[in-house]
């Protein structure tokens, strides 16, 4: 997760591979900063296989087939969220994740400025018609929730691990839950304030230890695993749910199952 700014990705080429029987579309780009290849499933543009400056793209064929049921589950996903981002959105009476547990989202009867308050496992939206949009209003509560929560993480665990961070800022990054500046500064996104509140220790946990260990080497996990025990978990947690959580939608209750 470490980052020195946006990485610049190179189109190399686009094909198709049969999995199960099913044919899955993709597109091959090459990363300079890359040390692995990695798949995402991004929004509008579906299978994406992110491969290193020197990896041959013969190799994309043999990881795809090896990776076939964390594509087809993501892509299934992914399916199912797109008619809800393509139609009216979230409304009321909708069921919201926050934390990793479940929140109804209810109007509220004040109509005066446009907000949402948390009120035991109910998320109530004042100020928004009946008809009204309110994926705008959820997103600035989403944010606010994510900058308390996570600079009051950053402070423990910064603490724990004896490091120092620069500035810390909350971001909307389609594919990146936190990064880490060669400055020392720290980026993270606020939807995962979706997640369990372990998986959010986990990546804040990521990004502090980078401060010590600028890599991803047996050192860096060594170190954060002494903080987080169950990373591998928290780990495989976001991969499982990370179409939830990277198509900016307010997925349904998630909670910490691997």
């Amino acid at each position: 997760m470490a980052s020195r700014g946006r990485p610049r990705l190179v189109m190399v080429t686009q094909g198709e591979v049969a999995l199960d029987g099913r044919t899955v579309s993709y597109v091959v780009k090459r990363s300079a900063r890359a040390r692995n290849i990695r798949l995402e499933i991004r929004r509008g543009q579906g299978l994406v296989v992110v491969i290193p400056r020197v990896c041959p793209v013969g190799r994309v064929a043999e990881v795809l087939k090896a990776k076939k049921r964390w594509i087809l589950r993501n892509l299934a996903r992914q399916s199912q969220l797109l008619p809800q981002l393509c139609g009216r959105g979230i409304k009321f009476g909708d069921v919201v994740s926050y934390l990793g547990r479940p929140l109804m989202v209810v109007a509220g009867k004040n109509r005066g400025v446009a907000c949402a308050r948390l009120e035991r496992n109910r998320l109530v939206v004042n100020g928004v018609s009946s008809g009204g949009e309110i994926g705008p209003v959820l997103e600035q509560w989403y944010r606010v929730q994510a900058a308390s929560l996570i600079l009051e993480r950053v402070g423990k665990w910064g603490t724990e691990l004896g490091v120092n961070p620069g500035k810390v800022t909350i971001r909307g990054q389609r594919t990146r839950w936190g990064s880490c500046s060669r400055k020392g500064n720290l980026s993270f996104n606020w939807k995962l304030v979706m997640a369990p509140e372990a998986v959010i220790d986990y990546v804040v946990i990521h990004e502090l230890a980078h401060l010590k260990e600028m890599n991803h080497s047996k050192r860096f996990w060594r170190l954060v695993a002494q903080h987080c025990p169950e990373c591998r978990y928290c780990r495989k947690w976001l991969r499982t749910h990370e179409a939830e959580l990277s198509s900016g939608l307010f997925a349904r209750q998630m909670p910490l199952s691997i």
